[in-house]
């Protein structure tokens, strides 16, 4: 178990525009500590998602650099795909396999693939192995989706409010799944969510964004000790705050 702080993942200079040209992030400079989960907050339009897509490879910044180890991770996205695993409803699943079947072709193509984790996740995880995936609760879902991933050993995991919609039990059991492993292996999680009661459980640092800038940042433990207050009073401090000052 890894006790030492990493940061792989860092934010420099960056801005992203939409397709009207309005202004979706403006983010100076930011470091994605681990381990840990690092809860990603802001209403609807914050950022959260255009984040994650350019920290995943999959979207390019107008301006910046968002890099993994000092690499630029849009350049280097076929050598870092692997070591990057972002978990969103847009990404699709083959809907007609079985979760069985469709294991085996990811196992197929992944170049380095862990049984020990998978053993692991199949235990605890409970996914059903003969079920179509297009029959599977939105619960069974994620849980499928972490099982595709931990076994090939990314180094940063991004969760894209998939968690928001399940009951309570299946985000206790997926939260601390992405706690062990974060600890074990030390790879960064971090998961966009406005779910209160999970960042106030699981969280160990906050990065909270409000209309593509970030407003606040921090351990969790530090930021509500130096306010003396709850996390969801917090929140409500700093979306008051005119960006303007």
């Amino acid at each position: 178990m890894l006790e030492c702080t990493i940061i792989m993942i860092e934010v420099n200079n960056l801005t992203l525009f939409g397709k009207s040209h309005n202004l979706r992030l403006d983010i100076p400079a930011l470091k994605f500590y681990s381990p840990g989960i690092t809860a990603l907050v802001g209403h609807n339009g914050a950022g959260k998602s255009s984040l994650l897509r350019l920290m995943s490879g999959l979207e390019k910044s107008n301006t910046g650099l968002v890099s993994y180890l000092g690499k630029d991770i849009f350049k280097d996205f076929e050598s870092l795909k692997e070591k990057i695993h972002l978990i969103s409803w847009n990404l699709e699943l083959y809907q007609g396999l079985t979760t069985k079947d469709h294991l085996k072709l990811i196992k197929s193509v992944s170049k380095n693939w862990s049984v020990e984790i998978e053993n692991a996740l199949l235990k605890d995880l409970s996914v059903p192995p003969d079920k179509r995936i297009d029959k599977l609760s939105r619960g069974e879902q994620v849980r499928f989706r972490l099982l595709l991933s931990l076994p090939r050993k990314p180094m940063v995991i991004l969760l894209d409010e998939v968690t928001n919609e399940l009951d309570t039990d299946s985000r206790r059991i997926i939260f601390k799944k992405l706690d062990s492993y974060s600890y074990d292996t030390g790879a960064q999680v971090v998961v966009a969510t406005n779910m209160i009661e999970d960042i106030e459980r699981y969280a160990t640092d906050i990065i909270l964004l409000k209309k593509g800038k970030v407003i606040l940042q921090g351990a969790l433990d530090n930021i509500k000790e130096e306010h003396k207050t709850n996390f969801e009073e917090i929140i409500r401090i700093y979306e008051r705050k005119d960006l303007q000052l």
